[in-house]
This record gives C-alpha cells, structure tokens and sequence, in this order.
C-alpha cells in the first residue's frame, strides 16, 4: 500500500506554476491609474494612493486596479478579484465621494483646515476611473512630524520664542475644522494625530475624510480609527436617534488630541483626567472629557482665549501667525520621504 501522502493528493495547479507565459512578479506590480505617479502609499485596507502628474493632488485608488488594456485585467463580471468587485474597497471610495458632495452641497463649500477635493463645489474624479482626486498636503502627518521633531518650536509672528506656538496653532486650525463639519452634520469621527496632515506653512488640516459619518451613518472606519468617547456605538441604527453618532464625541476626541498635542503621548482620560493641572489648557482637556462644551464652537472660543492670553498674533479667524522659519521642518512620514527621494532621483 502507498503510504506517501503527497502522491495521493489531487493536484490543484498545473505541473508548473506559474505558467511560462506569466510573469509573475508582473502580476504583483502595483498599476497606477492614468495620470498617477510613484511613490504609492497605503490609505486603507486594500486601498493606496498616489500622487498625480503635477504633484499638487493625490489619487485615491484600489490597490488591484487594472487598466482594461493590461494582460492582468480581469472582467468584474467573472472574477472575485477585480477591483470592482473589491466590495468594501469601493464602498470606501464611494462614502469619501459622499462626505465631500455634502461638504459641497452648500455655503461654505470649503474650508481651509479640511483637507479640499480638487473640484471646488464637488470632490474631482478621474473621468477615466471615477477615482477621487484630493489636495496634496506638503509636510505630512502630525504624528510623524512630532515624532521626527519632538517639542518644536518656531517664532511666532511677533517674535515670541513660546513653545506653545505650533501646538496652540494646530488645536486652533483642528478646533476650527471640527466646528465647520458639524455645520454640515458631519462628524470627523476619527479625530487623530494620524489623520491630520500639515501643510508647508505647518498649518494643520484634516485629512482621510471617508472616516467621517453622517448623520447616523458611520465613516468607513468608524470610530475604531481615532480617539473613542464614552457614548460611541459600534453599529448606529437609523431608527434609534440614541445611538447615532453626535457631535459630543468629536469634543470628546478633541480633548485627547489637546492632550496628545501636550505631552506627545496618547491619553487614558480615565486615568489621565487626575493629572490634570490647575490651567486653562488642562481646563478645555478636562471639559472636552465630561461633556461640559456644548458645541466645538465653544472649544473654538475657549483656545482663541488661550491664544490671547498668550500674546500670541491671530492670523485669520483660525490661525496664528508664525514667521518663515516654518520652512526649515522637512515633510515627514514615509509617504513623504519617498517623496522626497523620488524628486530628488527624477
């Protein structure tokens, strides 16, 4: 009796594999979609991203795109794989295009610290692929800006070497972001160092927009991406008003990114909440976590008042104004460093 195992398995691939005529380190090469350059970078599960010929905007994209002329399409009708059959993927791109309609379906169609579709009322797609096509924001994530420069510090525009600068900079761009959102009925939901990037100026906008809900629609991601609060529900039922999503968990969420902005350390607002000082800062952290702003209109105020009592220079209604210095800060993160070494080679 034949004792050997693998004789009697049925085989389930050719005798070789791949076949001659595939190349199969072809058939794992990324394909950008038209007008898309290198770098790519990931943007979300199955999902990447790249920058478009002119280097100013971004193209959001499946990673299993394929060009109907290339050898490696497959017909979405007959194949499990094609990126338009990449159920989640596309629901993801579909509910980035949704939140932006929103955005633009009425006056203010835009604002400054929320990352911008190209198009001005409605978010530009690739006619070719119907791909959403984003500003590209210069410098990068807070996240690995502050961990490639810990504690900056940069002059105000009065010259004031305050190293609450930059910080109190950034809570009053996020704080004003947050506040026009919620003006559409759109809460950002996944509110963290990872999903704002910073502009060359070091200005700071929110980006990763399909993370964001409506009404009682959850973003792509859901709450799971970003700083949670208390009263946050996993599955929002349409017919229950309770468990959608409200705009107290982005105050909520604000209030640890207060926090994170401070210490350059993730918050555990129950054990952290203790910890906090007798200040105006640690105040807004403190009200942030037990519900007592009624709006991020409130927060808004409340970090302009830190702002003045600073002496520091409002720049607009939502900016402080700092000096030319910021240049010197190269853009961080991954994303941003092939950048930087593809322009360099190029």
């Amino acid at each position: 009796m034949d004792t050997d195992i693998d004789s009697q398995r049925t085989p389930c691939l050719p005798a070789r594999w791949p076949p001659r005529d595939i190349d199969i380190d072809s058939l794992r090469l990324p394909c950008l979609p038209p007008n898309g350059i290198e770098p790519a970078d990931v943007y979300g599960h199955g999902i990447e991203v790249c920058r478009t010929e002119d280097k100013k905007s971004v193209i959001i994209y499946p990673s299993l795109y394929r060009p109907k002329n290339d050898r490696f399409y497959e017909d979405p009708d007959g194949s499990c794989l094609a990126w338009q059959n990449q159920e989640d993927v596309m629901d993801q791109l579909g509910w980035l295009k949704k939140i932006h309609e929103v955005i633009g379906s009425s006056e203010p169609t835009s604002h400054p610290r929320v990352q911008r579709s190209v198009c001005i009322r409605l978010l530009e797609v690739q006619i070719e692929t119907e791909f959403p096509v984003v500003e590209l924001i210069e410098k990068g994530s807070l996240f690995f800006f502050l961990l490639e420069n810990p504690k900056p510090v940069v002059p105000s525009g009065k010259g004031s070497e305050n190293p609450l600068t930059l910080k109190l900079r950034w809570a009053l761009n996020i704080a004003s972001a947050l506040a026009f959102l919620h003006t559409k009925n759109i809460i950002f939901e996944g509110l963290s160092p990872h999903n704002i990037e910073l502009r060359s100026d070091l200005s700071a906008a929110l980006v990763n927009l399909d993370a964001a809900a409506y009404r009682e629609q959850p973003g792509s991601g859901g709450p799971e991406l970003g700083y949670g609060s208390p009263d946050s529900h996993q599955s929002p039922l349409p017919d229950r008003p309770e468990t959608w999503i409200k705009p107290s968990q982005d105050i909520y969420a604000f209030g640890s990114l207060l926090y994170y902005l401070w210490m350059e350390d993730d918050p555990i607002a129950e054990e952290d909440m203790e910890d906090l000082e007798e200040n105006d800062l640690d105040e807004i952290i403190r009200k942030c976590w037990v519900n007592e702003f009624g709006s991020m209109d409130e927060v808004l105020e409340a970090v302009k008042n830190v702002v003045a009592q600073e002496g520091l220079e409002l720049s607009g209604e939502d900016d402080i104004a700092v000096d030319a210095s910021v240049e010197q800060f190269e853009a961080a993160g991954y994303f941003a460093k092939w950048c930087r070494t593809e322009d360099a080679n190029n």
